[in-house]
């Protein structure tokens, strides 16, 4: 393929050959006018047997359907397109030996398409290139992979096993944290407590595993009536808390009744059985001369230990003695 300037004749299957990356250039039936040495080496179609033949009959497994919009794109839209790997991890299927653990054995390719237009501005030769990007995608899929597990320890490690809420680790944790904040800087919050009424008689008449049921299903109701910005986490055995961000204790006193209302109304199934389960709750509110968020979980157990008192079933604000 000769390209041909005002004083010199360019050979462009000597430049293309020159490249580290794949050059085929098709014209407007898909035939193949350009093939440089990087094709002819991974493919083993040589120039030869290249040149002139449709490149559907010379790679079938070719995705026709997508390359041909592909085509009709750049025709239309006289602009260059690019496919990473992570779009479609290779057009050609060449071998490679640089195997990716888990991954294909076909070498991960980016390409680039490109129009090649004559003097009227018309596409009149299509321009692809391959590139080898083996070895960065295993890279990348590595780190992908690192980030993964970090990821799944991090929620094993903040994460209630059986209820997928935090854990009582990770809630005070955050609960020092905001009880720092407001310290700092003066904004209110509340923390709840509450746990599950007679949740031994449940063990005891359905077993764990239908105690466990209620507990998967009392902590997804709660978690789906709380904001972004709260945090649920269970406590212990059958005790949760959460902690309200922004939010006084009236409103909180008003939340907590709700969730305390959705719990009651909860039916759940569990070996044929219907399960039905009440909460105690108790809410106290940040206050500036709380000595620290233990404090606030003392006082908050305390109020829970009233709404038990009073009968179980109902919510109770901390009151100062």
């Amino acid at each position: 393929m000769i390209l041909e300037t005002n004083t010199i004749k360019i050979d462009g299957d000597l430049i293309a050959d020159s490249l580290s990356v794949g050059v085929v250039a098709l014209d407007m039936s898909h035939r193949v006018v350009l093939w440089n040495n990087f094709m002819s080496k991974q493919s083993g179609v040589s120039r030869d047997e290249a040149l002139g033949k449709d490149i559907f009959d010379l790679f079938p497994y070719l995705p026709k359907n997508w390359l041909l919009m592909k085509f009709q794109s750049l025709i239309i839209l006289k602009g260059y397109s690019f496919v990473s790997w992570r779009q479609r991890p290779y057009l050609f299927r060449f071998k490679t030996e640089r195997k990716i653990t888990g991954g294909s054995e076909h070498m991960f390719q980016d390409c680039t398409f490109v129009p090649i237009l004559d003097s009227n501005g018309e596409t009149t030769l299509i321009c692809m290139t391959i590139e080898d990007v083996t070895e960065a995608a295993g890279a990348q899929r590595a780190v992908d992979e690192l980030t993964a597990a970090n990821k799944a320890l991090q929620r094993m490690t903040n994460h209630d096993a059986l209820t997928a809420i935090y854990n009582r680790g990770y809630i005070e944790k955050q609960l020092e944290l905001e009880f720092s904040k407001s310290k700092r800087h003066g904004n209110v919050f509340s923390v709840v407590m509450f746990d599950l009424d007679y949740f031994k008689k449940v063990n005891d008449t359905y077993g764990h595993l239908g105690g466990d049921e209620v507990l998967k299903n009392v902590s997804r109701a709660v978690g789906e009536m709380l904001r972004n910005i709260d945090l649920l986490g269970r406590y212990g055995g059958e005790e949760f808390l959460m902690i309200l961000a922004e939010t006084g204790e009236q409103d909180a006193a008003a939340l907590a009744d709700r969730i305390r209302q959705a719990v009651e109304g909860l039916i759940i199934t569990s070996g044929g059985h219907q399960i039905k389960t009440t909460v105690s709750m108790g809410v106290v509110e940040f206050r500036t001369d709380t000595k620290d968020y233990l404090q606030m979980i003392h006082e908050a157990d305390i109020a829970l230990y009233n709404s038990k008192k009073s009968g179980r079933n109902r919510v109770t604000r901390y009151v100062r003695q």
